[in-house]
């Protein structure tokens, strides 16, 4: 539950910040920002160096190791910060845009936080204190979408999206310190911490080929097709692909303890891992399927119709959607099983993939590579779900029974409401209704799709029978 209200409110304000912010700030505004952004990215890669993911996996966790740790993040982000501000003209002159050079080494700001909180939030996830994570992350999620908006008012300039970000991240490094009642203590040697450096280093090494997969198609464009262009690829991707990271990487938070407590018992391990799946895609595949099967109007109604360019880029990282979200839990069994070094290898694979295919979109604008992107993701799906399959408690015949009920159903649910939304709106003049109904009829399809295989069945039955038997225990608890 606090899983399912810390990611309602991350969607709702990362959706209330590209619908109003699009309608304060210019399609030049985002594209500046979004070329600075990728240098930031690159430089967070380093600051975290995998130690979070290392400190919630390891069996046993003392004072001297945390400390440690604590240490050199905080370091490596201070180092980080400092390197960016030096950087920041170099940034400039490589677009062509003076603006960038302020606003890069302001945003070194963000390394120091974050640099700050790391073990804090890593320590309340090792002790699944998940109700007081999603309190801060959700304060931190709204406290950053008002700043944003209130200088978005006033001085209507990109230097509002900084604005939301750094008061997010003060308040999240507050929480973590003020919740997680753990103070570092002097600084030590790191030698005994080694094992858990290595298993950070190879997070580490799939963080940075994920940087280039996610990053380089921004570069390209900005480069080649200027800010404007770069807006508008911009707010196609926060509207559609960064919304589904803000719903699957706290999972990923959940489900590492969670998985990595029970990689001895291999019944056990899969059952834990199945029964995740289900909820995470029943709720999030339908509502792909309904942004993907009504793009046009969806993209019109919420950004305006001076975002109209926006829609054909929308449209193109669809499938790259939709197959992301369906391939979010191989994190979780990478992570959980200790295989950070095979993580690295996929996260290096998708990277090249990625580039090769931007390139080859380019030609064509944001709107070919967008599409060339969903084509390379087309390609990795299956390598990725044979990789992850062939070792480990959850194997090849696990995964087909995970996904196979689930994607069956977001594709019914896209044909079934492409063909409603021509059908109403051949008959009404307003865009809500019609967004409102196909809304319902994707979930309404994707579910009656999954529960026609067996296996999808059963897997629902042993969810509510599970709640089921929770809630009688906590009814009598109370009566008690």
């Amino acid at each position: 539950m606090a899983a399912i209200a810390t990611q309602i409110v991350r969607v709702g304000t990362q959706a209330g910040s590209v619908i109003i912010l699009s309608r304060l700030l210019t399609p030049a505004d985002f594209g500046i920002f979004a070329m600075a952004s990728p240098v930031l990215a690159f430089a967070v890669l380093f600051q975290d160096l995998g130690l979070g993911h290392a400190t919630v996996q390891k069996d046993s966790l003392s004072q001297r190791d945390l400390s440690s740790l604590f240490w050199v993040n905080l370091s490596i982000g201070a180092a980080l910060a400092l390197t960016l501000v030096v950087l920041s003209p170099l940034v400039g002159k490589f677009y062509g845009e003076p603006k960038l050079a302020a606003l890069t080494a302001s945003m070194s700001l963000t390394l120091l936080l974050s640099g700050a909180d790391v073990q804090h939030l890593s320590l309340l996830t090792r002790q699944m204190r998940f109700w007081t994570l999603a309190a801060i992350e959700s304060m931190a999620a709204l406290s950053g979408l008002a700043a944003s908006i209130a200088m978005a008012l006033i001085y209507h300039s990109y230097w509002a999206i900084l604005a939301g970000s750094l008061t997010s991240g003060v308040v999240l490094a507050s929480g973590a310190w003020l919740s997680s009642g753990w103070l570092p203590s002097r600084p030590g040697s790191i030698g005994q911490s080694r094992g858990m450096l290595s298993f950070g280093l190879g997070v580490t090494g799939y963080n940075l080929a994920e940087f280039f997969s996610r990053n380089i198609d921004s570069v390209l464009i900005g480069q080649v097709w200027g800010a404007a262009s770069l807006g508008v690829y911009n707010r196609a991707y926060r509207l559609l692909l960064f919304p589904l990271q803000q719903i699957t990487n706290p999972m990923v938070r959940i489900m590492l303890p969670t998985l990595s407590s029970l990689l001895n018992e291999t019944e056990r391990y899969r059952q834990s891992y199945r029964r995740a799946v289900l909820p995470a895609y029943t709720v999030v595949l339908p509502g792909v399927a309904f942004m993907i099967a009504t793009a046009g109007p969806l993209v019109e109604t919420l950004l305006g119709d001076r975002w109209k360019e926006v829609t054909p880029v929308f449209v193109g990282l669809s499938v790259a959607a939709l197959l992301q979200a369906t391939n979010s839990p191989a994190n979780w069994l990478f992570l959980s099983q200790g295989r950070s070094r095979e993580y690295m290898k996929w996260g290096l694979f998708v990277a090249i993939t990625s580039v090769i295919a931007f390139v080859c979109g380019l030609h064509y604008g944001p709107a070919g590579v967008a599409a060339a992107y969903s084509v390379s993701e087309c390609l990795r799906t299956p390598i990725l779900w044979w990789f992850v399959g062939r070792r480990g408690p959850v194997g090849h015949r696990d995964i087909v029974q995970s996904i196979a009920p689930h994607l069956a159903g977001a594709i019914a649910s896209i044909i079934s409401v492409h063909l409603l939304r021509d059908a109403m709106m051949a008959r009404l003049s307003g865009d809500l209704p019609t967004l409102l109904a196909c809304f319902g009829l994707s979930y309404a399809v994707s579910l009656l799709v999954i529960a026609m295989f067996p296996s999808a069945r059963r897997e629902m039955y042993r969810y509510v029978s599970h709640g089921w038997t929770k809630t009688r225990v906590s009814m009598r608890f109370a009566d008690n």
